[in-house]
């Protein structure tokens, strides 16, 4: 009984049929195929222990904020005005364009509207009572502002000239008037810039606080305006320009940026800040938690980057959806400039 042969393995019938025949190096389209197609055929790596691990990490960190960023994310954060007040503040940080140079300035007049009620009692204070005690305090308030080493020890020195002052002063309404003027001081103290702008009102004298009520009162009418563009207040700035132009030197506008223009900015962005303050506050938690989100957002795609399909087999992990992700790509959608490219959020920027 004859034996049957078995064919000899030979350097060619042991390769697979995508390696052989046509589809060999031995032809221009085995040469193509070998180069472009053939890798999808080969034997794919297990993804590494180590990797992982690593993306494990990266997304147990992720779906915490990731989930919180999703519950506090808000319809109303996509208002083309909020958008627009999102993006002129970036424009303000960074310097860039017609908005380079003037940041210091806005928040100075910011800081001083939002305190207003307290310069303004301040400077009436001192129009009304100008007996020589009253005057002495106010004096010296005056040259503790120019030095003082922290809120803490301006707050203490206060206290104790408040109460040597008043204890001299005779008639109760005198005495009120420098309780209520010391408390006034106090509320100032407890923001940064409260101090340093009561500083710079008094060297340019306390009747050009008036000035802040009419900045004020443009501030509110604009808001009743669509206010995606600032044109329509460049008369109305240049109607009270006298008082813009007296703010700017107070608050070191630079003379280059004191004109019509520079100012209705502002203002479009100072009725901004003052239509939607809540929502911004809001905002800000959503971005700080998604820049938190951003790192092993950063680490989970680099690993997944580094591990393709044509190369390694992909775990079930690497298919599964990452939270918070809709909502980065969303306002990084939004708040992208479609002709320039430009993103006007810092996802990656340390806190």
């Amino acid at each position: 009984m004859s034996k049957s042969t078995q064919p000899a393995i030979t350097p060619e019938t042991a390769k697979a049929w995508w390696q052989k025949g046509i589809f060999s190096s031995n032809t221009w389209f085995g040469r193509w195929f070998q180069k472009n197609i053939a890798k999808y055929f080969q034997s794919r790596e297990e993804v590494s222990e180590s990797s992982m691990f690593l993306y494990k990490r990266a997304i147990s960190d992720i779906s915490v904020l990731g989930k919180n960023a999703e519950l506090i994310d808000n319809e109303k954060f996509g208002n083309p005005e909020f958008l627009l007040l999102i993006k002129l503040r970036y424009l303000l940080d960074k310097n860039i364009a017609e908005y380079t140079g003037i940041q210091e300035s806005v928040e100075l007049i910011q800081a001083a509207l939002d305190a207003k009620d307290s310069f303004l009692a301040i400077a009436q204070t001192e129009l009304r009572f100008r007996g020589s005690k009253q005057q002495d305090f106010y004096q010296f308030t005056e040259d503790l502002l120019k030095d003082f080493k922290n809120t803490e020890d301006f707050r203490q020195q206060i206290q104790v000239e408040v109460a040597e002052t008043i204890a001299k002063i005779k008639t109760d309404e005198g005495k009120v008037a420098m309780q209520e003027y010391s408390a006034h001081l106090d509320r100032l103290s407890e923001k940064p810039l409260g101090l340093k702008l009561l500083g710079l009102f008094k060297a340019y004298e306390l009747a050009d606080l008036s000035i802040l009520r009419q900045i004020s009162d443009l501030i509110q009418l604009s808001n009743k305006r669509d206010l995606q563009s600032y044109e329509f207040l460049t008369p109305l700035v240049a109607a009270n320009y006298e008082s813009f132009e007296k703010m700017g030197k107070i608050v070191n506008l630079p003379q280059s940026r004191s004109n019509p223009d520079t100012f209705a900015r502002i203002t479009q962005v100072l009725a901004l800040n003052y239509k939607y303050r809540i929502s911004f506050m809001q905002f800000a938690e959503l971005m700080g938690v998604l820049k938190r989100w951003y790192r092993p957002y950063q680490a989970a795609i680099g690993i997944r980057e580094a591990h393709p399909p044509h190369k390694f087999k992909q775990p079930p992990e690497f298919q599964a959806e990452i939270l918070g992700e809709k909502t980065y790509m969303k306002y990084k959608g939004w708040l992208t400039d479609k002709k320039s490219g430009m993103v006007f959020l810092d996802f990656d920027e340390e806190e």
